[in-house]
């Protein structure tokens, strides 16, 4: 229930948040339709430019489809297998499925050169074949391999808390496993599923970086954004390109909201927490296991190499063992993985607590133009971070922060574009959606009597919030935390235009590695990358809930619905 009247210092704080919400989130994107539509006589698009950007967004749907629905498929079979089969080794298989959640989707493109390029070991070293490795096929290889770890987490978020009792009824009534499968257990898991197969779609639709370095003469609408700005310098042609490419991303966006609000799955948590079959057949699961375990091994042998090419001298000619490529990271290199920390350490805790802070008073209290500002904070989820990156290199070229364009043209003050804080500003801005999923999600778990309680007795609006409130939001804020920081370690798509040599993170020093046919030193860069994001989570996590068993428990819960929300 929402207090009737809120003080003045929650209205100036939602005040404040509702601003940059509007400034930094919904006037970036309003910017790249209006740049791109507006001519100096009025409105209008070329005609060539629309039929380009449409013939490569066929393209696009074409990956992102196919992916999608590989993605989802594998992610899902993977959940129900390392959750729900029990068999020896499936604390490894975990581990192996969460891999490419702390790397960026193109790393996967440095084995696949390596095993299946001109010079690849495979196609090259063993069979003799002179084959190339680019083009749709190798786009959609590297993307399923890394966003069918994405669909698994997704997935088993929710899975963990299926209600189990509802099979066990069927099974009693005598209903075969494939009958309860199809009539119980997906119908239970269709909002996850739904939500998993969007969320995929949308990462695959924004993906430039492997279409660049894998898709040869095939190129995609995201990829041909990056070349439209950096090689031909023509704003205005990546701008129709942006719109185009965010048409179909926020049409699906808004169908799956009007879905999954028109639809309402309810089952009781499974209050025994064991979720396994114990009716399984035998040959049921060595399928499940035989799929994950192929898939997962396929995982294993990327990895595998991205270190073996880490420590070889030079990949296709000279497979001697060498240090060089580290020796380089440590000497020279070693600035970005430093700026990639402080980004995501600060654009973490920033986007973290603003969205957490926003679901609490978007939750709780009346405020004007709620549902508007919940809006504001979902659409980067929506909009490709690459066309996101685009809306603040249009809008903020101009002072005062961008209002300048307009007013006190004369005045040349406060230049945002060109200075290191943009790209905090940036991605704390597409965190917000993160933190505020979570806390609508612990939101749900806490009582409002409880502030009730603490006004009628005369405490004061901050004191209630810091005693009360947030000591039962802590679990949301960290578990936002988590999922940002590891997000931060590895984005690319908003950021790399706006990038200055003096804050160059890992993950574009990388990319640009990778395009210029470095394979050793990418690899030695990648693995690095990996190790200290791997490293840092842990410590983190440690940290925060070292001894709680009972906390890290919640954290997992938190974590999922970050998603499932």
């Amino acid at each position: 229930m929402k207090d009737e009247k809120n003080s003045l210092l929650v209205k100036i704080i939602y005040s404040i948040i509702f601003v940059l919400l509007i400034y930094f989130i919904i006037v970036p994107v309003f910017s790249v339709v209006l740049y791109g539509v507006k001519t100096e006589t009025g409105f209008g698009v070329s005609l060539n430019t629309i039929a380009r950007s449409f013939s490569l967004l066929k393209n696009s749907l074409y990956i992102s489809i196919t992916v999608t629905l590989i993605s989802t498929v594998v992610g899902l079979i993977l959940s129900i297998t390392l959750n729900r089969v029990r068999f020896l080794g499936r604390s490894t298989f975990k581990v192996l499925a969460l891999l490419p959640f702390v790397n960026p989707p193109f790393v996967g493109s440095i084995s696949f050169i390596m095993l299946f390029g001109r010079r690849g070991l495979i196609t090259n070293k063993f069979l003799s074949l002179d084959v190339s490795p680019y083009g749709a096929h190798g786009i959609i290889i590297i993307q399923i391999l890394g966003l069918s770890s994405l669909a698994y987490i997704l997935i088993s978020s929710s899975i963990k808390k299926f209600d189990t009792t509802l099979e066990d009824s069927a099974r009693n009534l005598g209903a075969n496993e494939g009958k309860i499968f199809r009539s119980i257990t997906l119908p239970l898991m269709t909002p996850e599923i739904s939500n998993t197969a969007l969320l995929v779609f949308l990462a695959s639709m924004a993906d430039f970086t492997t279409p660049l370095i894998i898709g040869g003469s095939f190129q995609t609408l995201a990829s041909d954004l990056y070349i439209q700005i950096t090689g031909v310098y023509d704003m205005k042609s990546a701008s129709v390109s942006g719109i185009v490419l965010l048409i179909p991303c926020l049409i699906v966006f808004i169908i799956h909201k009007y879905y999954r609000g028109k639809k309402i799955y309810f089952s009781d948590e499974n209050l025994s927490r064991n979720i396994e079959y114990t009716t399984i057949s035998s040959k049921t699961s060595y399928l499940l296991i035989t799929i994950s375990g192929i898939f997962l091994f396929i995982v294993f042998i990327k990895y595998f190499f991205i270190i073996i090419g880490a420590f070889t001298e030079q990949w296709g000619y000279n497979y001697n063992l060498t240090f060089k490529h580290f020796e380089s990271l440590f000497t020279r290199q070693y600035k970005p993985f430093i700026n990639s920390i402080k980004l995501a350490v600060v654009s973490a805790l920033a986007g973290s607590f603003l969205g957490i802070l926003s679901a609490y008073l978007l939750k709780t209290k009346k405020l004007f133009m709620s549902k508007f500002a919940d809006f504001a904070a979902t659409l980067p989820a929506a909009v490709p971070g690459i066309l996101f990156g685009i809306g603040y290199l249009v809008t903020f070229k101009y002072p005062i922060l961008g209002i300048g364009r307009w007013v006190f043209i004369e005045k040349r003050p406060l230049l945002l574009l060109g200075t290191g804080i943009i790209i905090y500003i940036i991605t704390t801005a597409r965190f917000i959606n993160t933190g505020l999923r979570s806390g609508y999600a612990l939101l749900e778990h806490i009582n409002p009597d409880l502030e009730k309680a603490s006004h009628n007795l005369g405490s004061s609006e901050i004191y209630t919030f810091r005693k009360i409130t947030w000591p039962l939001m802590k679990d949301a804020f960290f578990a936002s935390y988590l999922r940002n920081f590891s997000s931060g370690m590895i984005t690319l798509g908003a950021i790399i235009f706006l990038l200055l040599p003096s804050n160059k993170v890992a993950v574009q020093q990388i990319f640009q590695i990778i395009t210029s046919s470095s394979v050793g030193e990418a690899a030695s860069m990648a693995l690095f990358l990996s190790i200290i994001t791997l490293i840092l989570l842990g410590i983190f996590y440690l940290l925060i809930y070292f001894g709680k068993n009972d906390k890290a428990s919640n954290i997992k819960e938190i974590f999922g619905s970050i998603f499932s929300n």
